[in-house]
């Protein structure tokens, strides 16, 4: 009686050698996806940075804008000293303003 297991024997180790490639592949995706998701965040980040500074710009600007309205006109500056006013609701807002 002949057995012939040597072949059943190495497709047995060229499927575990498959299987280990896949296994390392796997693994590498899984690294290459942690890897996107962090510079994912970090833009995310930034880009919430750049908004924050870019609305902070904005409200310097109009505020500069405002400063030199009131300055060159006594009307405008009643007004919007009346609109600031009825907006401000903290005292250390309104101290700011005289109101």
């Amino acid at each position: 009686m002949v057995f012939y297991i040597p072949k059943l024997t190495v497709m047995t180790k060229s499927a575990e050698n498959i299987e280990k490639k896949i296994e390392a592949q796997l693994e590498k995706l899984k690294q290459l996806k942690a890897q996107k998701q962090a510079i994912e965040a970090r833009e995310k980040t930034k880009q919430k940075e750049q908004e924050r500074k870019d609305d902070t710009r904005r409200k310097i600007l109009l505020g500069s804008y405002l400063i030199k309205k009131m300055q060159s006109n006594e009307a405008n500056k009643e007004k919007i000293l009346a609109e600031l006013n009825e907006y401000l609701i903290e005292d250390r807002d309104r101290k700011l303003f005289n109101l």
